[in-house]
């Protein structure tokens, strides 16, 4: 047995069990999504797919490339500074380039779910009259950059008291911001989707889960002493 493509990825979406998301394929870096390409939204609420083999009908043989969950680039800016006995610092890091697919607005966002959702009455509203489908309208782009650390401290004169060299308070604070286009909670997902250990963890980067938690942002107050 042999094969060019390996189908790999299973984002959680009801009535969608064992559609795949990604494909490894020789030539090709890993996190490659390949699935139906949606061009829109018909006027009574279905999903509108690209028929890539114009044969009239859309099936799997219509999947393609729509994109990547690798970033063209990943960034990162450290800086410190200093005036006086006040010092500050920060961390800024992030990527450009890569999508995500939205699993929980694939998962949730759907008629079986959402009363009524069956019914679309308004073709701007976002409730399809289908259930969801594993495609690409739920791929959005995650670029973000992230304000992960900032800290500042201010250092007290300690010349005039012989057992204390240096004394400084500080205050800091993690994940501040994200500035991002991404609808979804996070556009940093985790690599593994799922368990690790998982047959495919690692090779179907790019899914938030429809259980994901957000990271939290946090403060510290803090006080430096030098003997």
């Amino acid at each position: 047995y042999t094969t060019d493509r390996i189908y790999t990825g299973d984002p959680w979406i009801r009535g969608a069990s064992g559609v795949t998301s990604h494909v490894i394929e020789e030539g090709r870096p890993v996190g490659q999504f390949f699935m139906l390409k949606s061009i829109g939204l018909t006027s009574d609420g279905k999903f509108e797919m690209e028929d890539v083999n114009k044969d009239g009908q859309i099936t799997d043989d219509d999947r393609t490339y729509v994109g990547s969950a690798q970033p063209d680039l990943t960034f990162g800016w450290n800086n410190t500074f200093s005036w006086g006995k006040w010092d500050a610092s920060f961390f800024i890091r992030g990527t450009i380039g890569n999508m995500v697919l939205n699993n929980p607005l694939a998962a949730y966002g759907n008629n079986t779910y959402i009363s009524g959702a069956n019914a679309m009455k308004n073709e701007n509203l976002t409730i399809f009259r289908e259930s969801s489908r594993v495609c690409s309208y739920f791929l959005e782009d995650a670029s973000f950059a992230r304000l992960d650390n900032m800290a500042i401290g201010y250092s007290f004169d300690t010349k005039n008291v012989k057992w204390l060299e240096k004394a400084r308070i500080y205050v800091a604070a993690q994940n501040l911001f994200v500035i991002t286009g991404y609808k979804g909670l996070d556009p940093e997902v985790e690599l593994f989707r799922g368990e690790a250990t998982a047959t495919d963890a690692g090779l179907s980067p790019g899914i938030e889960p429809r259980n994901y938690f957000p990271k939290a942002r946090s403060f510290t107050f803090g006080v430096n002493f030098t003997f």
